[in-house]
């Protein structure tokens, strides 16, 4: 049901209490650590009842969650009697619950549970890191139900560590009731960007007050239940770390329909999920929402995932109805979940294509395992996605006729389209200030693809995974580093990249956490687990961003004159060649000369970029000689772009795998 990324190679999975096979210390085990390379799970004792708690990473590196749900038994129902640990399941109350977990290098930590509480309970709420690496913790209401209702709201907000009283927020009581998980990101400005119903907000944290009413979007509802998915787009220099937030999919009915905590007011199973998508960017001088391309199948539940490459992973949800689930039963057949049609077609959306051409799910293979209600997916190091959960269901049920319906134990881990080609050496950095300085990342001929014009596509990026449940990624940031890069002069193929620390706002990507990820043309090093900032709580070292050198492109190639004409060689030299194979037969559509140079006075280089998989490598000397150039006087290089080795046809895994 929950997800995060703890520590190098292992992620952490929180279920809310329920009657799991596996056990520890006399209950049912409800947290694990597993290793994703091993494949192998270290079971964890979660003792307070996590149902649809809020979690994210303090500025220290602790992971925190907060709230969820009373102390149940079997089938969900409250203990007898109430708010007691009984048998079977032993659990404490979580309502008020906070529980924390920090990672240590023995894989032996486990959480600490039942000793720390909220001021208020808290079912659903919201987790944003501020700029002092301290949490902001909104919303939710006092008990499980469909939507929140009057009588069990919290339209208010407390702080982690804790100052005392939380403080009322007007916005959660006028967007009743769909205001559970209500979406907020904390801005540049320091003002917090929320989304609730169809309205929106900035907040001003430091006057507790709303700075500024922002338009409502006549667009369909996007927090829990119609569980949109939604994501920051990625911040880069290009773009000036602008901040404009995606929506996509939910669900589009009347507000008097969404009923009350017993389920909705009507039956949302043969209802589809919206296809559309707006774009808001919260502090431009006049925001809107923006209509951005629709999805390609409406979706409830779909989670956004970064990609190190820049794009965005969307998947898992259903196409029909919404979240959750409740005692209506509409179709037996599926149980109590009120969502049907589960959609197994990921797809990619690139944030920089024109308008129509956003999402695409070119060459990718559907997933092999539903991810409904309590479906959760993350980055890992290696740029793949693990995918986790499904369980639309009061607790573990194996009996649905519709067997998608039943709680899901298996994993699924989704491979990109680049992940089996050459990857850059991973970033050897373990901490990034904001500002004050920067650091040089050298390339190699192997992290530049044996291409010198790839050093102009390097960049180093920071993404902060989140806190992934109900299909939102909380806390989920995406930054690319102001760099500029120096080609070696002497040459040869390599250079540095040099990267400035973070900006100088702690607001834009807050302290904590995170993933590094070297990327050039379009293909990401595996990431470095970084912590931004001092990795203290508090007030932030920010200093003025330095200048950088400017990029330094390599020296051009000196062309040859006329043919060499020299005896002896045996060899027909194209030494005139130019940057196109228009006038050389027998090379594959869409080879492209490189570059010509004269080695001595007897042998000449022509280096062409070929398809990779154009031609088996046995036709190497033949496309060598197609060139006019004799293949001995090549050295055999494993690369995609020499003539003397044009290239290895990688596999692309471009399917997932059940793990």
């Amino acid at each position: 049901m929950m997800l995060f990324n703890s520590a190098p190679g292992k992620v952490v999975i929180l279920d809310k209490t329920e009657g799991n096979a596996a056990r520890i210390n006399g209950h049912p085990a409800w947290g694990e650590e597993w290793d994703t390379q091993t494949r192998s799970g270290r079971l964890m004792n979660v003792i307070t009842n996590t149902f649809c708690a809020g979690g994210m990473s303090l500025g220290n590196g602790t992971w925190a969650v907060f709230g969820g749900n009373e102390n149940v038994g079997p089938g969900g129902n409250s203990t007898t009697p109430r708010f007691s640990t009984t048998a079977p399941y032993y659990d404490g109350d979580g309502g008020a619950a906070a529980r924390f977990y920090t990672a240590n290098s023995q894989n032996t930590s486990d959480w600490d549970d039942g000793n720390h509480y909220m001021q208020r309970r808290r079912w659903y709420p919201t987790v944003e890191a501020l700029a002092d690496g301290t949490l902001w913790i909104g919303g939710g209401e006092d008990y499980g139900g469909y939507v929140a209702d009057e009588g069990q709201n919290q339209p208010n907000f407390e702080y982690w560590p804790p100052r005392g009283a939380a403080i009322n927020m007007d916005f959660l009581t006028q967007t009743l009731p769909m205001n559970l998980y209500p979406l907020a990101w904390l801005m540049a400005s320091g003002l917090l960007f929320v989304q609730a119903g169809q309205d929106a907000i900035l907040y001003d944290l430091d006057n507790n007050s709303v700075a500024k009413g922002l338009p409502s979007t006549t667009g369909p509802m996007k927090v829990y239940p119609a569980s949109a998915g939604v994501a920051m787009l990625p911040m880069t220099p290009a773009n000036n770390y602008s901040q404009e937030v995606l929506f996509c999919g939910g669900v589009q009915r009347p507000l008097n329909e969404w009923g009350n905590g017993g389920g909705p007011l009507y039956n949302p199973l043969p209802f589809p999920a919206s296809k559309q998508c707006e774009r808001i960017t919260p502090e431009a001088d006049k925001p809107t929402w923006e209509q951005d391309d629709d999805l390609i199948n409406g979706r409830s539940m779909g989670t956004f995932v970064y990609l190190p490459d820049g794009k965005l992973w969307f998947g898992q949800g259903v196409r029909m109805g919404t979240g959750g689930y409740s005692g209506q039963n509409y179709n037996k057949n599926i149980g109590i979940s009120l969502g049907d049609q589960p959609d197994y077609q990921p797809m990619l959306y690139d944030p920089t294509a024109a308008r129509g051409s956003r999402f695409s799910t070119a060459g990718l293979s559907q997933m092999q395992v539903q991810r409904m209600y309590h479906s959760t997916a993350i980055l890992l190091e290696d740029g793949s996605v693990l995918t986790a959960g499904s369980n639309p269901n009061a607790d573990v049920t194996l009996t649905n006729q519709a067997n998608y319906t039943n709680t899901e134990y298996r994993l699924e881990q989704w491979y990109p389209l680049w992940y089996n080609q050459p990857r850059p050496t991973q970033p050897n950095i373990t901490q990034i200030a904001y500002g004050g300085g920067s650091f040089d990342v050298a390339l190699s001929s192997s992290d530049l693809s044996n291409n010198i014009t790839n050093i102009k596509t390097a960049k180093m990026v920071i993404i902060r995974s989140g806190f992934a449940t109900h299909g939102v990624n909380f806390g989920q940031r995406y930054l690319e580093l102001n760099s500029t890069y120096t080609a070696n002069q002497d040459g040869t193929v390599g250079g540095t990249l040099h990267v400035s620390n973070m900006p100088p706002n702690a607001n834009i990507f807050q302290p904590g956490p995170a993933m590094a990820f070297l990327v050039v043309n379009g293909v990401p090093s595996n990431g470095q687990h970084v912590m931004i900032g001092t990795g203290q709580l508090g007030d932030q070292n920010v200093r003025a961003s330095v200048t950088l050198p400017a990029s330094r492109d390599p020296p051009a190639p000196r062309t040859s004159g006329g043919g060499s004409g020299s005896s002896g060689s045996g060899s027909n030299s194209s030494n005139g060649s130019s940057g196109s194979n228009g006038g050389l037969h027998g090379l594959p559509a869409g080879a492209v000369a490189m570059s010509t140079a004269r080695l001595d006075s007897r042998r000449s280089r022509c280096e062409y970029r070929f398809p990779g998989d154009d031609l088996a490598s046995g036709d190497r000397k033949a496309i060598v000689r197609a060139a006019g150039l004799h293949p001995t006087t090549f050295s055999v290089r494993s690369t995609t772009l020499m003539v003397s080795s044009f290239g290895t046809a990688y596999i692309d895994w471009n399917h997932s795998i059940v793990l």
